[in-house]
């Protein structure tokens, strides 16, 4: 297991490069008259692959040193001379001639060729250029710090330490994938306590609303009830047909009420 982790320059044997790039396809070193569609495409996956298997050299190269480091040999291993003493060292020229000579045989996109433009590919050609560089340097890292520790007779103490790095790694995924996991367990107690305060605040301001509304509506019917209740009481006081507006209900008595009637007219004579 621990051989696969010392040996991350292995990936680039299965690196796609939309294909196999590293298949023997023939050298096409010089790309004049390429169509600049295809050498983009080739560009774009070629810095895809390497992009990806980089990530990969990278956090197997940082393990490695910390090893060394550990192990007080980071003297005793030293860097190396250049980033091209490792099993699968390949120029980017040569890697791009066979992404070239791959996407021309297996074309991976139809529409790359009507978009591409000379300013679009050195402009991917700058960043492929770079992914690569980098990607040969790392693997010469851990090709390097790989033979120093064969030569220490440590590779089998690596085995030991990377496993125990690989647990470590695990469980602290773990302890943060659970601490995520509360923090958004509480995070959504949270804001279910907020809505709930929210909806609390809301039927109290409802029922104030509705109390105030009562009493407003019970002190108009009180009020108007008293009104009506006067006017009535007036209306039958001093309204039409009342006692007080017919001569028939004075004091005097039936008859004396009616105009020009009774004893109470000009009398007889």
């Amino acid at each position: 297991m621990f051989m696969r982790s010392i040996h991350p320059l292995m990936l680039l044997a299965t690196l796609s490069l939309a294909g196999s790039v590293f298949a023997q396809s023939g050298d096409m070193e010089n790309l004049d008259g390429v169509d600049p569609g295809v050498v983009q495409q080739a560009l774009e996956s070629m810095n895809s692959a390497a992009g990806s298997k980089l990530e990969d050299a990278l956090a197997h190269q940082a393990l490695l040193e910390k090893y060394v480091k550990q192990a007080n040999l980071t003297e005793t291993c030293g860097t190396p001379d250049s980033n091209d003493q490792h099993d699968m060292a390949m120029s980017f020229e040569k890697a791009l001639t066979i992404a070239v000579d791959h996407e021309m045989n297996s074309p991976t996109s139809a529409g790359s060729a009507e978009l591409a433009t000379p300013s679009k590919v050195r402009a991917y050609t700058t960043l492929a250029r770079s992914t690569w560089d980098r990607l040969q340097t790392a693997m010469g890292n851990v090709q390097h710090l790989t033979d120093c520790l064969s030569q220490q007779n440590k590779l089998a103490d690596y085995g030991t330490f990377e496993t125990s790095e690989a647990k470590t790694n695990h469980e602290q995924m773990v302890a943060r994938e659970k601490a995520a996991a509360k923090a958004g367990q509480e995070a959504n107690a949270a804001g279910e306590k907020k809505v709930a305060e929210q909806y609390a605040s809301w039927q109290e301001a409802q029922k104030k609303q509705h109390a105030a509304y009562l009493k407003h509506a019970w002190t108009a019917y009180k009020f108007n009830t008293n009104a009506r209740l006067k006017m009535y009481k007036y209306s039958q006081k001093y309204g039409p047909n009342s006692y007080n507006q017919t001569y028939a209900g004075n004091r005097y008595g039936p008859g004396y009420g009616d105009y020009g009637g009774g004893d109470g007219g000009y009398g007889t004579y």
